[in-house]
């Protein structure tokens, strides 16, 4: 979990995961991120108190993942047109939609 905070007040935090391969469902996502070398982060809930918030958070962790040489960042999040238009208004790619769940790709 990454946090986010501006004068002592947290303003987003992220859940991720490290998998060995992007996850197609919560059950996948709890499966994988249980072996030790997951090389590809999977942010799994964004959630934000302040407008822009949830914007800079996936970018700081998009850095953070480019930084510790992990080799991707992919979500694994609900089908909603909220969450879809998030992740594409960020900047990241959908190659996913599954029965529950879509998965989008940021570039690093």
């Amino acid at each position: 979990m990454f946090g986010l905070k501006y004068n002592d007040e947290i303003e987003s935090i992220v859940c991720v995961a490290f998998c060995p391969e992007v996850p197609y469902t919560v059950r996948e996502l709890d499966y994988m991120s249980r072996v030790k070398d997951g090389k590809i982060v999977i942010a799994y809930t964004v959630w934000s108190r302040k407008r822009g918030a949830g914007k800079e958070i996936i970018n700081k962790l998009g850095e953070w993942v480019k930084d510790n040489k992990y080799e991707r960042l992919i979500t694994l999040s609900p089908l909603t047109t909220m969450a879809t238009h998030f992740h594409i208004r960020n900047g990241a790619k959908q190659i996913g939609i599954n029965e529950d769940t879509q998965n989008f790709e940021y570039k690093l």
